[in-house]
This record gives structure tokens, C-alpha cells and sequence, in this order.
């Protein structure tokens, strides 16, 4: 993606976002392993 055209406001919105993707993908892995984990000690 050419973000050469984006303003300093438009780079940080960017930055966030992709942390902030980098991060729920985190906690959704962590709840799927948290369901597995209590399935598996729950049967």
C-alpha cells in the first residue's frame, strides 16, 4: 500500500489500526484456546 500521499494525521489512524488489528487477533486466538481449554477439562 503507497501511503506516500497520506498526511501525518492519515500515517498515526493507519499505525492505530494495524495495532489495533495486531491486538484482536490476540485476544480471539486467547478466547479460542480459553474454549478449547474448558471444553476439553468441562468432557
Amino acid at each position: 500500500m503507497n501511503t506516500d500521499g497520506f498526511d501525518k494525521h492519515a500515517k498515526a489512524n493507519l499505525a492505530f489500526y494495524e495495532g489495533f488489528m495486531n491486538f484482536s487477533k490476540i485476544v480471539i486466538v486467547a478466547i479460542a484456546i480459553t474454549l478449547a481449554a474448558m471444553a476439553y477439562f468441562l468432557l
